[in-house]
């Protein structure tokens, strides 16, 4: 991904939702069960879903389904996306179309943008004016549902999606990586914890991910570095051996090859957006 492309996501920390604004990184294979709310402000963004590749262009916004493997591929220079995560149960509680919207969102949607929609889409992020609750992101996102379900011909492309099979153990197997990033977590490890043998452990990850174990392991590893960097006041050594790097250079080399920056660059960085 570009180093000048900006990102804007929602920040979640205690029940509040903020933002955070972070420039120049790509976002590898992953699946949460929230879904993915994504705005181009400006540029161009390639995302793959489910092993597709698809543009997604300034003014649009790219609804990703719960559950749905994807990953941020490559944007135009300058390119700013503003993203949020919201859980559907949050908007169905606002909303009485339940069946219809739960159909409607089982896909990957592509939309061109009125004004309001953006509008609402800022509020719904907030980034830099203030911090609101989870409840307040719940009306947001519902109020966004029905400016999108009121004009119809704003939706561009709908993306059937295939959600991850065997949830249950891509679950087990990420939480099992977060709780133990501090070990050196080998794949005979993961495996065992699955029941599984390596040899299938190892297919069944880069089956998943597209990513090989150490890759896979790696990328858990910055999120949360990462993470720590944006919100916590640990020192850029604490924040590398708690998170599993087996050296501060092993940290700095990493975070660079996939952020484009030192850890130490993009706290600087982040202070500076204050």
């Amino acid at each position: 991904m570009a180093d000048n492309c900006t990102i804007i996501r929602m920040l979640v920390e205690d029940n509040i939702y903020g933002s955070v604004v972070t420039h120049g990184f790509a976002i590898c294979n992953h699946w949460h069960n929230e879904m993915e709310f994504i705005y181009l402000d400006k540029g161009k963004l390639d995302i793959d879903v489910d092993g597709n590749m698809y543009s997604v262009v300034e003014g649009q916004i790219m609804i990703v389904s719960s559950n749905a493997m994807h990953a941020y591929m490559k944007t135009e220079p300058g390119t700013v996306i503003w993203v949020a995560k919201v859980y559907l149960k949050n908007i169905l509680s606002y909303l009485d179309t339940k069946e219809r919207l739960t159909e409607i969102y089982r896909n990957t949607l592509i939309i061109k943008t009125t004004d309001k929609m953006k509008s609402i889409f800022k509020e719904l992020i907030n980034a830099q004016y203030g911090r609101m609750n989870e409840c307040y992101s719940g009306i947001k996102a519902s109020e966004l549902t029905i400016e999108i379900l009121s004009n119809k011909n704003t939706i561009k492309q709908y993306i059937p999606t295939k959600t991850v099979e065997n949830t249950e153990n891509i679950y087990k197997m990420q939480q099992f990586m977060e709780d133990n990033l501090h070990k050196d977590i080998t794949l005979t490890m993961v495996a065992d914890y699955l029941g599984f043998s390596t040899a299938y452990c190892s297919k069944y990850i880069k089956k998943k991910t597209n990513l090989n174990f150490l890759d896979y392991v790696n990328s858990i590893r910055l999120r949360e570095a990462e993470e720590l960097l944006q919100t916590s006041e640990m020192c850029i050594t604490d924040i590398a051996y708690t998170t599993g790097f087996k050296s501060i250079q092993c940290f700095n080399r990493i975070f660079k090859k996939h952020r484009g920056v030192t850890p130490s660059q993009y706290k600087k960085s982040l202070k500076s957006k204050k």
